[in-house]
């Protein structure tokens, strides 16, 4: 599997909360940060186990994902729950190692309204 493979398949699994089904990707010893909430999980354990937690339901659908003249891979994704009145934009940078996931570097943005003090300023689609 090349690296684009990697991530749709990480997403794709964690759509169907089979979250355990991800560990012949992910490096035992996986670094994950989210800066957003400035958390950190360092291992493939501990990010599976908060995944697990979240429950089912949730939906990653990949908007753009691109490997860089880094070798790094970069996805955005749109996640969803109908349980979760919330939704969210997940940007993540992926590093690897031997075939396998050992960073990820996750920013996540809540889908937000326009303010009210831009309306005047800019155009909703």
């Amino acid at each position: 599997m090349d690296k684009i493979e990697i991530v749709n398949t990480l997403w794709e699994t964690f759509s169907k909360a089979d979250y355990r089904s991800t560990e012949s990707i992910l490096h035992c010893d996986l670094k994950v940060v989210w800066p957003t909430s400035r958390e950190f999980y360092d291992s493939r354990e501990m990010f599976i186990a908060v995944n697990e937690a979240f429950g089912d339901g949730w939906r990653f659908d990949v908007q753009v994902i691109e490997e860089t003249l880094s070798d790094r891979v970069i996805s955005v994704v749109f996640v969803s729950s109908p349980d979760c009145n919330d939704s969210f934009f997940a940007t993540s940078i992926f590093d690897f190692e031997n075939g396998v996931i050992i960073n990820i570097e996750t920013y996540w943005a809540f889908k937000d309204k326009q303010p009210e003090w831009r309306k005047a300023l800019s155009t909703v689609y």
